[in-house]
């Protein structure tokens, strides 16, 4: 079914594009050998990662084949990473399936894109507003770009997808700071948010240059195996199976290490079912794709609560088969789960407190996690103001050090703490306390200027 309602989608795009085996066609009236360029999305998303196949998987092949079919042969996949971790072989092999594996990855045709290096990116121009447009050069260069999407989540998708994962440091670092994140009044919502408004300029500006077919799915709720599915339920509302799992494995995690736990956890993989697939031009495809996820996600809440009780856990984007550090544990909480909401007010007054429910550990995965702790404990603890901590910014963009370790695939590259904090930033502006409950370790809290306190009651 799946596989029918993505070629269903390709066949018959939306917006101003044609069908993808017209479009090759008309590419190979003008050019014996077009290039073709599939981009996608990272393992960022969407998590707990998805039971193969993977619909990117899925996208891709059939768009190959349709590639093939049509006599295409010069053919490239690329990691829409931008200065996240680089993909491993295995997680290439997860998302891409086998098959496309085993046929481009041996032939160097299969990689990760260098956001940070300039051989790799080329220079568009500008948008109106003077951000750099700095594009991966194999996509700014492509004759059809094909870019493969998991939308989970309604801040994914759309320009974020290209003007985020395909550019350079010298094109995020105009949106991905603290006046635009303070100005960002949701990240779910993209109509009101500032930092969506400079992902529709920069991709706009892109989509000048390239040819790119958009293939994006939206994905249901169905985070957990049904082993595992209680987890996805009120207690309150469980039933006596359901009930007696947690229970005994609450207690069983007592005296389960850390690093076990989260080996089991990351083991996990999500049965995510596919609500709705469209093709085309991104911005058509991308209302389309809103206009799901808002029907699927979105539920009313009346009035605003003076107190919100967060509870962040490791599944997040950049945790990923890592620890959940104190740096992301504020990116989680005050980021994404705070600005989670769609044509209203957060939940959480202005000026309201905010109770983070985390066990506070002071675990750093390295080297993935090195320029977070580095951040955390260099910057942060001394110059944590959202106003004064960005001129520590450049020091650690050019630190080829730090960028050693995104260069060699064991992490993120240098700067990228500095987005995990101004993530944040509309959240810590808002808020005017918070509590944390639960820490087993308070050094993290102590640097975010969190109060700890034993319990919810006490807080």
């Amino acid at each position: 079914r799946q596989r029918e309602m993505i070629a269903r989608a390709v066949d018959n795009p939306v917006g101003d594009q044609p069908p993808l085996r017209d479009k090759l066609r008309a590419l190979k009236r003008d050019k014996d050998n077009p290039s073709v360029v599939f981009a996608f999305d990272d393992v960022s998303v969407p998590l707990p990662p998805m039971q193969s196949p993977d619909l990117r998987q899925l996208i891709m092949e059939y768009c190959e084949q349709v590639c093939v079919e049509e006599g295409v042969t010069d053919i490239k996949f690329i990691s829409s990473i931008a200065l996240h971790r680089f993909l491993r072989p295995d997680e290439f092999k997860h998302v891409c399936g086998k098959k496309l594996f085993n046929k481009y990855y041996p032939q160097g045709r299969m990689f990760n894109y260098n956001a940070i290096d300039a051989e790799h990116s080329k220079h568009l121009g500008k948008t109106r507003h003077g951000e750099d447009v700095e594009v991966c050069k194999e996509f700014a260069e492509s004759d059809l770009a094909i870019y493969a999407n998991v939308n989970y989540v309604p801040m994914d998708g759309g320009y974020k997808s290209y003007a985020t994962g395909m550019v350079s440091y010298n094109s995020l670092r105009h949106n991905h700071d603290c006046d635009t994140l303070k100005k960002t009044k949701s990240l779910y919502d993209p109509k009101r948010s500032q930092l969506h408004k400079s992902f529709g300029r920069v991709g706009r500006e892109m989509a000048k240059s390239i040819d790119i077919f958009h293939v994006e799915t939206v994905v249901d709720e169905n985070l957990f195996p049904w082993y595992m599915s209680w987890l996805s339920v009120l207690m309150r509302r469980m039933n006596f199976v359901q009930k007696l799992v947690a229970r005994v494995t609450v207690f069983a995690l007592r005296f389960i290490p850390l690093w076990l736990r989260m080996r089991v956890f990351w083991a996990i993989r999500a049965p995510f079912g596919l609500l709705e697939v469209n093709a085309g031009e991104t911005e058509a495809v991308h209302e389309r794709t809103l206009d799901a996820c808002y029907k699927d996600k979105v539920l009313d809440v009346e009035g605003q609560a003076g107190i919100l009780i967060i509870a962040p856990t490791a599944l997040g984007p950049y945790t990923k088969d890592m620890y959940c550090n104190p740096l992301l544990v504020n990116t989680y909480a005050l980021g994404y789960y705070y600005n989670m909401y769609v044509g209203g007010l957060p939940l959480l007054k202005e000026g309201g407190v905010a109770i983070v429910v985390n066990e506070m550990h002071y675990e750093w995965s390295e080297p993935a996690h090195t320029t977070y702790r580095e951040l955390f404990e260099g910057v942060i603890a001394e110059h944590g103001d959202l106003d004064e901590f960005e001129r520590f910014q450049d020091g650690f963009a050019t630190n080829e050090r730090l960028n050693d370790i995104y260069r060699a695939g064991k992490g993120p590259a240098g700067v990228h703490g500095f987005y995990m904090y101004t993530w944040a930033a509309h959240g810590m502006d808002s808020v005017s306390k918070v509590f944390c409950v639960g820490a087993k370790d308070r050094r993290g809290a102590d640097v975010l200027k969190w109060e700890c306190k034993d319990s919810v009651v006490d807080a």
